[in-house]
């Protein structure tokens, strides 16, 4: 009995003493959370909480032995608050673990703190944190959170049985760098079987991978096993990873077109994929039999189970090698001969539109010219073009349009406008359709679009914007009709004055020599007209005193039937010249020592005219004015030896004149370039003493009216600002000076 109360007080002995020594460590526990502040934290600006603000018990950041950031000792239980401290703000607060809530607080600096809370999962997880600096610069830092341990959370003993070997058993502090449990299987090994066990040996419950089962199959490379411990609803995770050799086959492998010859099979390394000639590139989704091996697909890593690089087809077969490695370097191939068969090619069209208009001929691939007919309103088109060969490529007036597509607008003239579509195949063999759009004509527009006669060919050859023409017939050609059509439809045409709707005039008799035949064109707006004068010549040229066109050239036949040549012309009361040819002539001549300037209808000038910034004076006999003085209307002039109007100063004679910008002598004062001249009457410049009666004034050299003091003949004059000159006494800066000294 005495024992046994020995016994008792031993026991509660014991008891006390272990009661002591863990409120001592309690004690030295919390103040070494208390004091965690005052330890050197390995992330700037930042402050960890346990629980709220009002808690004032805080974990620093450590670095652990890889050198990455860590805070430890977090109590389950407790959520966490985030501050900043003087001089820095938290920007972002991210985790990699969903069981757990993220919420922000403002604080009193304006800034934002983040709280922990809800959390479900103890096990360890990161926290990425940004961090501000008061110059702006932003860090952030991956910090790994643990917890503090918890019996109900662990285990004694973790349990892995690999195929039907025998168990192997971890401790639970046989943990590597990385906070993992790890260990190696053969190739062989299929499945593992995990078991947790506790202190007296007897098994814990837990999930493998989120699934009550605790049997894993196996792949060659990392299994990474995640085993979860939950008691109260609060867990915690466990890693365990089983590093299985790898073998270099493949479990599957896909084209992403065609299909595989043989089915695939991963002993078998060699296979046929046919593609049809419009698949230009293919690629494969290979998918190792382990996690670790290492994939390339014509030398591009590609992720297992992940699609390949997009690989270029050729025509004919293509080879497309995949290699595997294994994690100990054994390596694998499988061969895949990808044949495309050979391209369809063409250059011909299956359609062919306008955005206006319609094709005439309505469209055949096999035609290749075509007209189509817009309204004067539709200044531009496009065009639709669609190729047979897919590969085919399509210009439209030399550029580039995809089959099919619009291409941009063509402008369009009035008239016929040529458009070209050409196509090119893959080997450069080409084809071009040609589409002649025709836009309508204005209601103003007086052309003829063409113009004939039945006997005879036009010279020069027609173009709408000639208006003079000659026509040879022979001479047993006693009459010939007028062929003709508007570039506006709506147009009305008369020939010799007679309107025709038909397109061809009546007959029109023929003397022998000349016969001049007028086609005229009324525009649709009624006002508008313009004419085309025809020379038909019956045989030989005949004619007297009238003009005549040959070959696009006006000729004048004198009274006696003789062709006028190289000589003045007078008809119908002007003057004309005729060539050497006999060919009239317009614009400027040069002719017996003199310039002459005849017009557009070939007729002699007299007076004022104009040409090319110059004006010229042509006297009454035609001839050009030069190296002269000229009076028109009281005014005198001069003509330089090019015959061009003078204007500014000009030497002639030893003696300068002054001609404005209309060509006039000037007289008395004129100002030029802010400086002042004075003119005599007959127009030269003064220079020397000018006495107006009244006034002196002195021009010196170059004519200029001089200001201010001048010495002249040894003595001294001054002259005001307009020229004149002072005498007697004169207040000049600040005194007076008697100028009659001076």
């Amino acid at each position: 009995m005495r024992t046994k109360k020995f016994s008792l007080r031993k026991i509660i002995s014991y008891l006390l003493i272990f009661t002591v020594f863990f409120t001592v460590l309690q004690i030295g526990n919390t103040n070494k959370a208390n004091a965690a502040t005052q330890e050197t934290t390995q992330v700037p600006g930042l402050v960890i909480n346990i629980g709220d603000l009002t808690e004032n018990v805080t974990r620093i950041v450590d670095k652990d032995s890889l050198g990455g950031y860590i805070c430890e000792y977090l109590p389950i239980g407790k959520g966490l608050t985030l501050t900043s401290t003087s001089g820095y703000s938290i920007t972002s607060v991210t985790s990699n673990s969903t069981n757990m809530v993220i919420g922000q607080i403002g604080n009193a600096s304006g800034g934002q703190n983040y709280t922990i809370s809800s959390i479900t999962d103890y096990s360890d997880f990161i926290l990425t944190v940004t961090i501000k600096d008061s110059a702006g610069n932003s860090v952030t830092y991956p910090i790994k959170m643990r917890f503090e341990a918890d019996s109900s959370l662990d285990f004694n003993t973790l349990r892995v049985t690999l195929d039907s070997q025998t168990p192997q058993n971890f401790p639970y502090s046989q943990i590597d760098a990385n906070g993992n449990y790890s260990m190696k299987a053969d190739a062989t090994i299929n499945t593992a079987k995990i078991e947790l066990l506790d202190i007296s040996g007897t098994p814990m419950t837990f999930t493998v991978n989120g699934a009550s089962s605790n049997i894993v199959n196996l792949v060659g490379g990392d299994n990474i096993i995640k085993i979860k411990r939950t008691n109260q609803n609060v867990s915690k995770q466990y890693t365990l990873v089983i590093t299985k050799k790898g073998l270099p086959k493949l479990q599957a492998l896909v084209p992403s077109t065609g299909a595989l010859t043989p089915a695939f099979d991963k002993d078998v390394n060699e296979y046929i994929v046919t593609v049809p000639t419009d698949q230009t590139t293919v690629s494969f989704i290979p998918t190792a039999v382990d996690n670790s091996s290492t994939i390339k697909v014509n030398g591009v890593s590609v992720a297992s189970g992940s699609k390949s690089q997009n690989i270029k087809l050729s025509e004919g077969n293509n080879e497309v090698d995949i290699v595997l490695t294994t994690k100990d370097g054994d390596v694998g191939t499988y061969i895949v001969n990808v044949t495309r068969t050979p391209l369809f090619r063409s250059t011909g069209l299956t359609s062919l539109t306008l955005t206006s208009g319609t094709l005439s001929p309505t469209f055949n691939k096999g035609i290749t010219e075509y007209t189509a007919t817009v309204e004067n309103s539709i200044t531009s088109v496009g065009v639709t073009p669609t190729a047979e060969d897919p590969n085919a490529t399509i210009t439209v007036n030399g550029k580039k349009v995809p089959s099919a597509a619009t291409s941009p607008n063509i402008s369009l003239d009035e008239g016929v406008n040529t458009i070209n579509v050409k196509v090119t195949d893959t080997k450069g063999n080409t084809q071009t359709y040609v589409v002649n759009v025709t836009r309508k004509y204005s209601k103003d527009n007086v052309n003829l679009a063409t113009l004939s006669v039945t006997d005879g060919t036009l010279s020069p050859k027609f173009d709408p914007e000639t208006y003079l023409y000659s026509v040879k017939v022979a001479k047993n050609i006693e009459k010939v009709r007028i062929l003709f059509s508007a570039q506006n439809d709506s147009a009305k045409i008369k020939v010799n004055g007679k309107e025709y709707t038909n397109g061809q005039s009546d007959y029109i008799k023929l003397e022998v020599g000349a016969n001049n035949v007028d086609v005229q064109v009324v525009a649709e707006d009624g006002t508008t007209t313009t004419t085309y004068k025809l020379s038909l010549i019956r045989g030989d040229i005949e004619g007297k005193n009238q003009w005549v066109l040959v070959a696009g050239e006006w000729r004048f036949y004198n009274a006696a039937g003789i062709q006028v040549k190289n000589d003045w012309v007078k008809y119908d009361n002007q003057w004309y010249f005729c060539d050497i040819n006999g060919d009239r002539k317009t614009g400027w001549i040069f002719e017996s020592g003199n310039w002459y300037y005849l017009n557009d209808d070939g007729i002699m000038i007299t007076g004022w005219q104009y040409d090319k910034g110059y004006w010229y004076y042509l006297q009454g006999d035609g001839s050009m004015r030069t190296n002269a003085w000229a009076t028109y209307d009281g005014k005198w002039y001069y003509f330089n030896n090019y015959g061009q109007l003078q204007t500014g100063w000009y030497f002639y004679k030893g003696k300068y004149y002054y001609m404005d910008d209309h060509g006039v002598m000037q007289k008395g004062w004129v100002t030029y370039d802010k400086n002042k001249y004075y003119l005599n009457d007959d127009g030269s410049m003064r220079t020397g003493w000018l006495y107006t009666g009244k006034i002196w004034y002195y021009l010196d050299d170059s004519g200029m009216m001089v200001r201010g003091w001048k010495n002249i003949g040894g003595k001294n004059y001054y002259f005001d600002a307009n020229g004149v000159m002072k005498t007697g006494m004169f207040f000049l800066d600040g005194q007076w000076i008697n100028l009659n000294n001076a």
